[in-house]
């Protein structure tokens, strides 16, 4: 099996740093590149990086799967359909460290970092990414495409919707519901529900204007 690491940033060195360390995913893929639309075909961080067309010409006989390992919700979703649409299955990725519930459950193409706790009943669905030391809570709802920033909370029985942004030492009371597109600004508090594409600051956390493309980066 051969992975492809769908972003060459932070992030990409991040997935593939997990997967080094980790000795059952080392046994797994035979191969790890890179894939990025923007940049020359190269050697890169101890592999290469290639563009998405140019994948198959280094799969041979083996079987490929992606993770999608960029920080942009919208991203997120943009490749994990492409990839989708090309018939392909996403990775699901869990750092040795991370502390996973028996009862919890991590779906298709989900990224858990290290040292990141998902609780009793919670259910983290396809595409997310869950980074350093996050924290999702007891029967909490993670919905598809979201990134949960390193050090943020989701309280427990809250809803986080689909391509949904928590910044860097973000939290939210228990039993809160964030909308679909909103981000979360980083080291903010959020104590009652983010209607959908809203972008909350400060603590507590109000919401602010100005970006309307909903875009984090």
């Amino acid at each position: 099996m051969i992975l492809f690491i769908y972003g060459t940033r932070g992030a990409g060195l991040e997935v593939y740093d997990l997967v080094k360390r980790n000795d059952k995913l080392r046994e797994k893929y035979s191969e790890i590149y890179f894939i990025d639309d923007f940049l020359e075909e190269k050697e890169y961080y101890g592999t290469r990086t290639l563009p998405f067309v140019s994948h198959k010409n280094y799969m041979g006989d083996e079987d490929g799967e992606f993770s999608i390992a960029v920080g942009e919700p919208s991203a997120r979703k943009l490749l994990f359909d492409r990839v989708k649409s090309a018939g392909y299955s996403l990775a699901t990725l869990i750092d040795e460290t991370a502390v996973i519930s028996d009862t919890a459950k991590i779906s298709e193409g989900c990224i858990v970092s290290a040292y990141a706790v998902v609780s009793s009943e919670a259910v983290v669905k396809e595409n997310c990414l869950v980074m350093f030391e996050s924290i999702i809570g007891h029967h909490a709802l993670v919905e598809n495409h979201c990134v949960i920033c390193p050090k943020a909370t989701v309280g427990g029985r809250s809803r986080v919707g689909t391509q949904t942004f928590l910044g860097l030492g973000s939290s939210m009371m228990q039993g809160v519901n964030i909308g679909e597109k909103a981000i979360v600004g980083l080291g903010s508090m959020v104590f009652r529900d983010v209607e959908d594409g809203s972008t909350v600051l400060g603590n507590p956390a109000r919401v602010t204007k100005g970006n309307c493309e909903h875009k984090v980066f």
